[in-house]
């Protein structure tokens, strides 16, 4: 039954990525923050019994399939948030040169 439960706390991990990364698609920064935050809460509640649980080869074969699904999700999320993040850099350098310029030259 333990290797059910570490099975299934991995595929609800994998699912929860997933809802990040179509967040961050779809620019839902607060929505990727809320899900991340069940995501956390999720991972420190499996830690226990991932420890504790000895999984088959099958089981194990499954548990690896999905932190493989996981971490590539991950690498897309972040792929998407430091684009976000560019873009808020660049528009902010844009709104300092403005505001310089408005003081130098007054509006």
């Amino acid at each position: 039954m333990s290797a059910l439960r570490v099975i299934a706390n991995y595929k609800a991990l994998s699912s929860l990525t997933d809802r990040m990364r179509e967040a961050a698609q779809r620019s839902e920064w607060e929505t990727l923050i809320n899900v991340e935050q069940q995501r956390g809460a999720l991972v420190a509640a499996m830690k226990p019994l991932d420890a504790e649980t000895l999984l088959d080869d099958s089981a194990r074969q499954r548990k690896n399939a999905l932190i493989t699904s996981v971490l590539a999700q991950d690498a897309e999320i972040r792929t998407l948030v430091q684009a976000w993040m560019n873009e808020c850099e660049l528009s902010m350098q844009s709104n300092a040169q403005e505001l310089r310029l408005l003081r130098k030259y007054g509006a």
